[in-house]
């Protein structure tokens, strides 16, 4: 008789392993949300441009042009993206660089490009800005991922036939602004 226990408890107990001890259970659900922002890099700043204006030969018709450029990535497909330009240190019905002692100026313009690219052709028809049409629209489909960097040219113009009072170098600061 003690064997026939001692077998029944031991069967018992095998059945008895890996059974939970709780006598039930409830759950519920964990919700796990992670917020994606806009957000854009300037990954190249525009490098500043040095050039010369030669008003009795060269510019006395010619117009003196230059280009720069910035790029910037932005979170992928960023719609509203635009970018633009500050007026300048010397504004005064257009942009102007201004000689050392800010007695002087010479007359110029930065356009916005006619497409996204460093290589765009610059039309020279819309100054940038800051706001309304001054701003250069970066479509959304540009940003095909957040490592994706867009190129967007700055066409710049002195316009020739400029009677400069002094020689000398003429400077502005302007900032470029990407907007998201």
């Amino acid at each position: 008789m003690f064997k026939k226990i001692a077998i029944a408890t031991a069967t018992a107990a095998l059945f008895s392993i890996g059974q939970s001890a709780t006598a039930g259970q409830t759950s519920n659900t964990l919700n796990v949300t992670a917020n994606v922002a806009a957000n854009c890099l300037v990954t190249t700043a525009p490098v500043d441009y040095s050039g010369s204006y030669d008003p009795v030969s060269t510019n006395a018709v010619a117009n003196l042009d230059f280009g720069a450029s910035i790029a910037f990535r932005c979170t992928k497909s960023s719609g509203g993206v635009t970018s633009g330009i500050t007026n300048g240190a010397n504004y005064s019905s257009g942009r102007r660089l201004a000689d050392t002692g800010a007695a002087n100026f010479l007359n110029y313009e930065l356009y916005q490009p006619a497409a996204v690219g460093g290589a765009a052709a610059c039309a020279y028809t819309q100054a940038y800005g800051t706001a309304g049409a001054g701003l250069f629209a970066v479509a959304g489909s540009n940003f095909t991922s957040a490592s994706t960097s867009v190129t967007v040219k700055i066409c710049g113009r002195v316009p020739g036939g400029q009677d400069v009072p002094a020689t000398g170098n003429y400077t502005d600061a302007v900032i470029v602004n990407v907007n998201f």
